[in-house]
């Protein structure tokens, strides 16, 4: 005869049903967990004046170019220096120019969703040369409607929100 043996107790009841809701509860969320950890921490790629340059070019001299970059809790603030001695067709010529930089923006940067530009010509009168000429904003959604058409080269302001000369 084995004396050894031992006694079993099975809790029933509410205690022994809390006691297994709380085991439950405590398996699912270190899976939950566990799973969190596994998938890939998604990256978001921080924008910079050294990663937008080769979308907007550099402001030098007589060369048009993005001057100035900054972010917002609304999205990005552009200063674009448009090297334009005649200001006679400024409307179309910032359109023609800026339209594939806006394009090649929302092609590569997926976090951009909101750009306001801060359009400045050449001013000789001006203490650094640049005169601010026209602000506005594109957005994702505008560039998309759209449909990334000859539009956006011919009637940027028109489709632009917020609009605002300064001349």
């Amino acid at each position: 005869m084995n004396t050894n043996t031992r006694k079993r107790t099975v809790m029933t009841g509410p205690s022994g049903i809390a006691l297994a809701a709380l085991v439950v509860l405590v398996m699912v969320g270190a899976a939950a967990c566990k799973s969190e950890r596994s998938a890939a921490p998604k990256v978001k790629r921080e924008l910079s004046l050294s990663l937008l340059k080769p979308v907007f070019g550099e402001a030098r001299d007589a060369r048009s170019g993005l001057a100035d970059f900054s972010e917002s809790d609304e999205g990005i603030i552009l200063s674009y220096h448009l090297y334009l001695p005649d200001r006679t067709d400024a409307d179309r010529e910032i359109a023609r120019e800026l339209a594939p930089m806006v394009r090649r923006l929302y092609g590569r940067f997926d976090s951009v969703d909101r750009a306001s530009f801060e359009v400045s010509l050449p001013d000789m009168s001006s203490p650094d040369g640049w005169k601010p000429y026209v602000s506005f904003v594109l957005t994702r959604k505008i560039v998309k409607e759209s449909g990334w058409s000859e539009l956006l080269d011919t009637d940027l302001l028109k489709v632009a929100v917020d609009v605002k000369k300064t001349d």
